[in-house]
């Protein structure tokens, strides 16, 4: 595999783990609205929801740690098991934001 393959494939698998870490994050926040009360207004009420909070940290240590890989291709040939361990980081980045996605949101 030549040097620009290399760099481009490490690229890709970082893009690809960002665009995991971004719809995780995306969902931390719940936002919902009370029931008006006597004074006619209905409040604002915003909560975390817990597994988004945890697939944002899954992804975030993928992306860190794919960039690092990318650095250290983009500086040298790295051993096959490197790439194994980005690819199964890109997938459990992509996993991560999958399950966050199809989590069940609490009634309010």
């Amino acid at each position: 595999m030549s040097r620009v393959q290399r760099i481009l494939g490490a690229s890709a698998l970082l893009v690809i783990a960002a665009l995991g870490l971004l719809v995780a994050a995306t969902q931390t926040t719940m936002t919902w609205y009370q029931a008006p009360g006597a004074d006619g207004a209905a409040t604002k009420q915003i909560a975390v929801f817990e597994p988004a909070v945890v697939g944002t940290v899954i992804a975030a240590v993928a992306v860190l740690t794919l960039l690092a890989h990318l650095v250290l291709v983009i500086r040298r040939a790295v051993p096959r098991v490197q790439w194994a361990v980005a690819v199964a980081l890109t997938v459990a980045s992509v996993v991560a934001a999958v399950l966050v996605s199809i989590a069940d949101r609490p009634t309010f």
